[in-house]
């Protein structure tokens, strides 16, 4: 691909990642105030956000630590929550055939799932233009995302606690996954995981890696039983 053609999709990355900074950054304070709050010095809060950059596995690190628990629980428990970007990159990875291995590890590295649910919404579009797109929007992310950890890190104490903005954080997934439910097969998919992570309880946030588990399989199944739902029937 020609340089301006990078430069073009990257810079398409980053303008996509626009409409979603406000739930972005507004989890990112939480999770750098969470940190702080259970404890971890500054330096240790923003560690934790460059070197995870994974907000739901922050926020049970953070209330592993501040509970008391070993590292090595807080380590698997984080690493178990994070399983989901293990379908993700498998998802992705054709598209980043020819790629360096340091472009493979930096988009591995940046993975988020904002970043994988646009990314993938242009893929099913049918452009050629996914790796460079991709770091575009996951580079912005990582951005936001370090710059909210550093305000919630240092201002998240004065944020009143009756100031409720959980909300934007779910109204940006949301945001976020509407457009990929394109048929039938991808609405029963979303709606099943999402059944299943909410009324299955797993110990070790497990309901989490089972409830996209269940989806993908009713997605596939339907896919083979609803063959015109490919056209959007």
């Amino acid at each position: 691909m020609p340089s301006t053609d990078r430069q073009q999709a990257f810079l398409a990355g980053v303008r996509a990642c626009i409409p979603l900074a406000p739930g972005v950054l507004l989890f990112g304070m939480v999770c750098g105030a969470a940190a702080a709050g259970a404890g971890l010095t500054a330096g240790q809060s923003f560690a934790l956000s460059w070197m995870v950059f994974a907000g739901s596995s922050q926020i049970v690190a953070t209330q592993l630590f501040a509970a008391g628990a070993p590292g090595w629980v807080i380590v698997l428990t984080g690493w178990i929550v994070n399983l989901r970007f293990m379908m993700y990159s498998a998802t992705l990875a054709q598209q980043f055939r020819g790629e360096s291995r340091r472009s493979r590890w930096l988009a591995g590295y940046l993975l988020t799932d904002q970043a994988f649910a646009v990314t993938l919404a242009r893929v099913l579009d049918g452009r050629r233009d996914i790796p460079w797109f991709y770091l575009g929007i996951a580079a912005a992310l990582w951005l936001y995302w370090q710059i909210a950890s550093l305000a919630g890190i240092f201002l998240g104490a004065r944020v009143p606690a009756a100031l409720s903005i959980d909300f934007v954080v779910a109204l940006t997934f949301i945001g976020v996954l509407a457009p990929l439910l394109r048929n039938r097969a991808m609405a029963a998919a979303a709606v099943s995981g999402g059944l299943t992570s909410v009324f299955l309880v797993l110990p070790l946030k497990l309901n989490l890696m089972a409830a996209a588990l269940i989806g993908a399989a009713i997605g596939i199944t339907l896919e083979k039983l609803w063959p015109t739902s490919r056209s959007g029937a």
